[in-house]
Order: C-alpha cells, then sequence, then structure tokens
C-alpha cells in the first residue's frame, strides 16, 4: 500500500515547509508557486523563465522537492520556461500518495502535470530518483520528450552495500550527526559541504520524512535499449550509490545513441558539487535536441 502521507506528522510537514519558504526566498530570479490538479491531489510546481521560451521540466531526487533546483535555476530559466515539480509522494507541496513503481501512477501523474500546463512536449532533466520518472516517462510516451537528461541516476547499476547501511542508520536513527555524516558520503569529497539553510534543509526533511523512498526499478537492458537517441546521461565521478564506471560501460554498451558525461569533482549530489558546470551541459544538451527559443 503507498504511503498516504510522506511527513512523519503536520509539525514535520511544517518544518520542511519552513524551510522551503526560507529557500524560495532566496530564490535567485522571479517565480510562479503554481497548482494542476491531477488524479491523484494537486501537483505543485514552481515556473520560472520566459513564459514564450522552450519548456524545461525538471524532477528532484528522492526526499527531495523543486527547491533543490536553486543552485541551478538562474542559469536554466535565461533560456528556458523551467517548470520545477514537487513530485507526488515526496516532501513538497504535491498532495496525494505515492504511487506503487509498477502501477504506472508516476508516469500518469506527470502526464497530467504536463497537459495541465499545456506542454504537449518538453525537455525533461531528472535527478537521482527524478532521472527515474524522467525515463520512464520518456519509455512511454517518447512523442512527448523533445530531450532528455538524466542526472545521477541510481537505476543503472546495483547499489553498494556500503551506501545502503549507511542510509539504513541514517532513517533509523537521524540524529543531526548522522545525517550531516551520510550528506559527506553522497557528495564529492572535492566538493565544499554546503553550510547554513542548504544543509539545514537536507538535515530537515531526512528527519521529517516518513520513510526514505525505496530504490526505483532497475533499468534493462532493453529499457536502455529503447531510450531517445535524444539522451543524456549525467554521471558523478564520485558518485558512492553506484560503480560509476560500471555503469557508464554499460549505457554504452546497451544505449550507444546515449550521450554519456562523467562529471570529475561530483558525486551523487552533482548539482550542489558542479553548479555551473551541470547548468552548463544541460544547456548545450538540450540545445542540441531542443531548439530554445532565443531571447
Amino acid at each position: 500500500m503507498p504511503v498516504q502521507s510522506p511527513f512523519k506528522s503536520d509539525a514535520a510537514r511544517d518544518r520542511v515547509l519552513d524551510d522551503y519558504d526560507a529557500l524560495l526566498a532566496r530564490w535567485p530570479i522571479s517565480y510562479e508557486s503554481r497548482f494542476i490538479d491531477t488524479e491523484f491531489g494537486k501537483a505543485h510546481l514552481i515556473a520560472s523563465g520566459n513564459p514564450k521560451a522552450s519548456p524545461l521540466v525538471l524532477l528532484h531526487g528522492g526526499g527531495g522537492n523543486a527547491t533543490m533546483w536553486i543552485h541551478n535555476i538562474a542559469e536554466l530559466a535565461a533560456t528556458f520556461r523551467v517548470y520545477a515539480l514537487d513530485i507526488i509522494g515526496d516532501v513538497g507541496r504535491s498532495t496525494g500518495a505515492r504511487p506503487a513503481y509498477a502501477s504506472g501512477g508516476h508516469v500518469r501523474w506527470l502526464a497530467q502535470v504536463l497537459d495541465g500546463l499545456g506542454l504537449g512536449q518538453t525537455a525533461l532533466a531528472g535527478a537521482s530518483f527524478g532521472s527515474w520518472l524522467a525515463a520512464d516517462f520518456a519509455l512511454k510516451h517518447p512523442e512527448r520528450v523533445s530531450g532528455l537528461a538524466l542526472l545521477a541516476p541510481p537505476h543503472i547499476e546495483p547499489l553498494r552495500l556500503s551506501f545502503m547501511l549507511r542510509a539504513v542508520v541514517a532513517t533509523i536513527a537521524p540524529t543531526d550527526s548522522r545525517i550531516r555524516s551520510f550528506y559527506r558520503l553522497i557528495s564529492s569529497p572535492h566538493a565544499p559541504q554546503p553550510t547554513g539553510l542548504v544543509m539545514q534543509d537536507f538535515v530537515t526533511r531526512w528527519q521529517s520524512q516518513r520513510q526514505s523512498p525505496p530504490p526505483p526499478p532497475r533499468l534493462s537492458a532493453e529499457d536502455l535499449q529503447r531510450l531517445p537517441a535524444r539522451t543524456l546521461f549525467l554521471l558523478g565521478q564520485d558518485d558512492a550509490l553506484y560503480d560509476v564506471n560500471k555503469a557508464a560501460a554499460r549505457i554504452r554498451a546497451n544505449a550507444p545513441a546515449c550521450e554519456v558525461s562523467l562529471l570529475a569533482q561530483a558525486g551523487h549530489t552533482l548539482t550542489v558539487d558542479k553548479p555551473r558546470e551541470v547548468s552548463d551541459l544541460l544547456i548545450a544538451f538540450f540545445a542540441r535536441t531542443s531548439a530554445p527559443v532565443a531571447l
């Protein structure tokens, strides 16, 4: 059965959304906060950029929300009309139960959000869990995806036992120190650690979620073969979740038409570790695949 609320309590939800609002207060450009009706509940998103520009939809990682893109939004919205979504069943402002992976509910939810935005086709970028949703959507609705970017995808290679054990410990006993230690594991040792509100928000979200989202299903060889050629895999060279080199080799063997880029000195949190480099790579890739409108 899907979890009815991602939050442990109403008080936990309030703490997360207080941080959400604090991060939006630091959003570097103007934005609109919007809700879209779906069969599952109300979907919330943050829209930025010129409404006449080509659309780009962003899907955050598991245990997160749309504010994770604060490090990239200014650069991306200079070229695109960007819609950063709060994924259903996660710790954002969208309502509705988290669908079971096998139900196809996530894809139906995303399709209904795009319908509500009037987007017949869009560029799509997802980070971590969001990359699974983006890939699943592209496999089921390839005609609706003009370009696909999968950042730090956790569904290519099996997750390392060391990562799984640390995640379990941080979930069972979510003390401030354990969560900060877990963040150091998933980020690059070569990147500066976030401080202040960004780290506070990570700790708050981890302590406030009812349970960590389960790992998404692994993409099969057939799935990789069926991905659109206009797909970019962006991997952090220091990602602790899985063997990045094996993941890159598996992608190249099964999806040779797709692009694979390994980002040095970046971990699983590559949008924080290397924000400008990630933004530049996304803009260049989508310029080749999506032909954004010149502003």
